[in-house]
């Protein structure tokens, strides 16, 4: 379902201000409300991611990053920040580290979901992302003995 209808109004009669029963006092400004209120949902939500990456990176790591620290993409609906040159992403209930190639640098790779220290130690310590091109090969059987 489309949120945002458009409706002509060629065959519709205009109502004119003058045709507008408002109440004694009452303001038309309801664009300015309408914005305000989106305004503060919008506030509301980026205090919430916010909120949310420094709870999960207290409870995994024992740190608490600098609010200026921490990165909110209401597009996306992600927060993240770098602590000691990682980059960690919430998307939705989902933790993860951010990285590039092992072998290129290039590009992005998100780790599985963070749930435990150990998660994220296995992160840090094994995963290594490549891109197809990238990977490395097992070298071919000996086959000489």
């Amino acid at each position: 379902m489309n949120s945002h209808v458009v409706v002509p109004l060629a065959d519709q009669a205009i109502l004119g201000v003058g045709n507008l029963a408002l109440a004694e006092g009452e303001p038309s400004g309801w664009r300015a409300k309408s914005v305000a209120a989106y305004a503060d949902t919008v506030d509301v939500a980026r205090s919430q991611l916010e909120r949310r990456l420094a709870e999960r990176l207290r409870l995994l790591t024992g740190y608490v990053p600098p609010r200026e620290g921490l990165v909110v993409d209401m597009a996306g609906r992600s927060a993240s920040a770098v602590m000691d040159g990682v980059l960690f992403l919430l998307r939705g209930d989902d933790l993860v580290i951010v990285r590039p190639c092992a072998h290129c640098g290039t590009g992005r790779f998100v780790s599985e979901s963070l749930e435990c220290v150990t998660d994220l130690g296995y992160a840090l310590a094994v995963w290594e992302p490549f891109h197809r091109d990238c990977e490395p090969v097992d070298p071919p059987d000996d086959e000489s003995w």
